[in-house]
């Protein structure tokens, strides 16, 4: 039986609200490369029979959720693995238009639940390639470790094995006892903190289920709109050095600027701070499965003066993350994070998430992605923007991942319920920029 927090990514699922995740990577062709560099690599690829897990994995038929492995001969590589083209002038705006609608339909549960799109046709010599997978199989690091797996550092290196072919890296140690073990005074630490996350009355925590409603916190229809974003790494880096902050908590300043901006253009900005659900690698070891737990972190959109917001934001998630670091085990930690989601959970299962009270307004994730270029036949990387799962009552997903010296953002929402939403990812670029002004990095 597979785990519960695995579990409740398919019992979520519906045909409007896939549990789904897609990886969109952009990609400049080697100098020199032949007219066939993709039919060629694509055709390759099309002659693998070797499918390492989670691609060789389809969910079990039956009442009770769990995985069944596939043979090579049941596995319809023509199926997952496709081959298209942008149509012209192949920019930014007709690659969005198509990430929308491949990230629209669920996966097929009778197969195993991926797709992989190669596509050509960019402006510039450049091709992309959008992975789609399951959140039930893996996560974020998850996902940045499939790829650091396959791909190189190296330009030179060829014959590169195809994305499904490479199996998880297994732990030459074995797990770490304590950690793994949960014990009866566990149980204390872990009520505690629940206890004094929902009982506390200090003005910068933040409260599950507390959340004022937004339309952010509306039931999903069917369509997605994706769109990206992409910022330098030292233009965050330098605000968090010289405001004493992390990076994520510069992260979640410009996320919260932008939605501040948004909701007073339409005359709908709540007077209470929106919320946003911060998801937290609980991961030790070195597989691709689910690893996460979840904190709640105040936004602070009631402050206009970007460096005041950003200074009541790191309070709030450093109340946040210290409650949850306490914690001793590992258990105790995704135990955390299940207390917060199950209730949410059995809502969306029961299509009644938008009779309660948001358990928070907004998804927003940072994901330490490879510091170092990496490289598919000799074609770069450029950029790697992760797009995420939404859901009923959560109609927005910003997620944020570093790669060689940029930060690539994913927006994710339901076109229906979050309209314009490329506004927001615009304004995060508007609100970075007025926190710099702020802090005097203008014309720097």
């Amino acid at each position: 039986m597979m785990k519960m927090a695995d579990a409740g990514f398919l019992l979520m699922e519906n045909a409007s609200r896939g549990s789904h995740v897609s990886m969109l990577t952009t990609w400049e062709l080697p100098k020199s490369a032949p007219e066939d560099f993709l039919s060629s690599l694509v055709a390759r690829w099309r002659e693998s029979r070797k499918f390492a897990e989670p691609f060789n994995l389809r969910v079990k038929p039956g009442l009770i959720l769990d995985w069944e492995t596939l043979s090579p001969d049941q596995i319809d590589l023509d199926y997952h693995l496709r081959h298209s083209a942008l149509p012209k002038p192949g920019g930014e705006r007709e690659l969005g238009v198509l990430a929308s609608r491949l990230h629209s339909h669920p996966l097929d549960r009778s197969r195993p639940l991926w797709e992989m799109h190669v596509i050509e046709g960019l402006e510039n010599d450049r091709f992309a390639i959008f992975l789609k997978l399951h959140h039930s199989q893996i996560d974020g690091m998850g996902a940045i470790r499939l790829l650091e797996r396959v791909l190189s550092t190296s330009p030179s290196d060829r014959k590169v094995p195809a994305f499904w072919e490479v199996p998880p890296k297994r732990d030459r140690k074995k797990p770490n006892a304590q950690k793994l073990s949960f014990k009866l005074s566990d149980i204390t630490k872990l009520t505690g903190a629940v206890g004094e996350m929902m009982l506390s009355q200090d003005p910068d925590n933040a409260v599950p289920f507390m959340a004022p409603r937004t339309l952010l916190n509306s039931r999903l229809q069917a369509s997605r709109r994706v769109a990206t974003q992409l910022y330098d790494l030292n233009r965050l880096s330098r605000i968090a050095k010289k405001t004493n902050v992390s990076i994520n908590d510069v992260v979640l300043n410009i996320c919260a600027g932008a939605l501040r901006d948004y909701f007073l253009e339409r005359g709908e900005l709540p007077e209470k701070s929106l919320t946003t659900g911060l998801p937290v690698s609980v991961r030790e070891g070195e597989g691709v499965g689910n690893a996460i737990s979840f904190v709640v972190a105040k936004l602070h959109t009631e402050i206009s003066d970007p460096v005041e917001r950003l200074q009541a934001i790191h309070r709030s998630t450093t109340l946040a993350k210290d409650r949850f670091k306490a914690l001793p085990s590992r258990v105790s930690r995704e135990l955390f994070g299940t207390l917060i989601m199950a209730p949410f959970i059995g809502q969306v299962a029961t299509n009644t998430a938008d009779l309660f009270p948001p358990v928070y307004n907004v998804v927003i994730s940072n994901v330490p992605g490879p510091r170092e270029a990496l490289y598919l036949e000799g074609a770069r990387m450029e950029a790697f923007y992760p797009i995420s799962l939404i859901t009923d009552g959560q109609a927005l997903n910003i997620t944020f991942l570093s790669y060689a010296g940029r930060f690539a953002v994913g927006f994710t929402a339901c076109r229906e319920a979050v309209p314009s939403m490329q506004k927001i990812a615009v304004a995060t670029g508007e609100a970075l920029d007025e926190l710099e002004y702020a802090l005097g990095f203008h014309g720097v």
